[in-house]
């Protein structure tokens, strides 16, 4: 997983990333809405997201419906606390 700095930095590292990582930290979203507030195409927005839960940032919450649910895990919650620290 790497260090909380390392997540800092690999999150920052990309708008995108970071974009959504602050959307879920607010709430669950769908990749569709996501899409849709990014004005993004759902492949991009769902390879993101796929990065991000690698790493343990963000859970899918189901897998019984049709549209799956994200959200910011605790650690996260952390690393976008530390990235917007980090910016100010």
């Amino acid at each position: 997983m790497g260090s909380p700095n390392h997540s800092v930095a690999y999150v920052a590292g990309s708008s995108v990333r970071s974009r959504l990582l602050g959307h879920l930290v607010l709430g669950p979203k769908t990749p569709t809405e996501l899409a849709s507030i990014e004005n993004k195409h759902v492949s991009h927005v769902s390879r993101a997201l796929a990065e991000l839960k690698e790493r343990g940032l963000v859970e899918q919450l189901s897998t019984e419906s049709r549209e799956r649910y994200y959200r910011a895990t605790t650690q996260g919650m952390g690393v976008y606390t530390s990235m917007i620290k980090t910016i100010k």
